[in-house]
């Protein structure tokens, strides 16, 4: 009986102190967990401040980008808005124009061209004015007898003016009133847009 209560004794002991390792186990795996849980925890928020950090950055370059393109585009806006003006202003201008005076500027272009077509045979197509008229002023500055043909523009082509092309196709030239408009801004636009805007464009 003796030896059997030894034995009981023992194998009480022995599950004691499975029972105490397997306590301290369980508690090292429930630390060595909280371990993990509070490294992951601190690099999950580490990750979040980083990338907050880099988010931030990126969002205070975008700011610094647009703030720095609004002057550009206001200045574009604002040369954009000044080529209209003067441009609206030259057609409204021309349009009030006598049809003897729109020849006359026509002709005047013609006379800049000439030097491009002289003693060179040409043809020429006509849209807006007499085209005798117009085949008179281009033998005065191409020279008798070089003018090859001077004809009513096809219909399509909206332009007023003249279109003088060499017979080798090597020169053409556009004696239009839309080109003259275009050398008028060209040439001229600062001091138009001075008399438009009083010197200083709208803000």
């Amino acid at each position: 009986m003796e030896e059997l209560r030894s034995t009981e004794i023992l194998d009480r002991e022995i599950q004691e102190d499975a029972r105490k390792k397997a306590a301290r186990i369980i508690a090292d795996a429930e630390k060595q967990a909280a371990d993990i849980r509070s490294a992951v925890k601190e690099r999950i928020q580490k990750a979040r401040e980083e990338r907050q950090s880099v988010y931030a950055a990126k969002e205070a370059a975008f700011k610094a980008d647009a703030q720095a393109a609004v002057p550009l585009k206001k200045e574009r806006f604002l040369a954009e808005y000044e080529d209209t003006a003067v441009t609206d202003a030259i057609n409204e201008y021309i349009a009030g124009l006598k049809p003897a005076k729109k020849l006359e500027l026509v002709k005047k272009l013609l006379a800049k061209y000439a030097p491009a077509f002289k003693n060179k045979k040409i043809n020429a197509v006509v849209n807006g004015f007499d085209i005798k008229t117009i085949k008179d002023a281009l033998e005065a500055e191409a020279g008798k007898g070089n003018v090859l043909s001077c004809t009513q523009a096809p219909k399509g082509q909206d332009f007023e003016g003249c279109i003088i092309e060499t017979e080798d196709r090597s020169v053409k030239c556009r004696a239009t009133i839309s080109e003259l408009v275009n050398r008028i801004v060209d040439t001229d636009r600062y001091e138009l847009a001075a008399a438009l805007f009083g010197g200083r464009l709208p803000e």
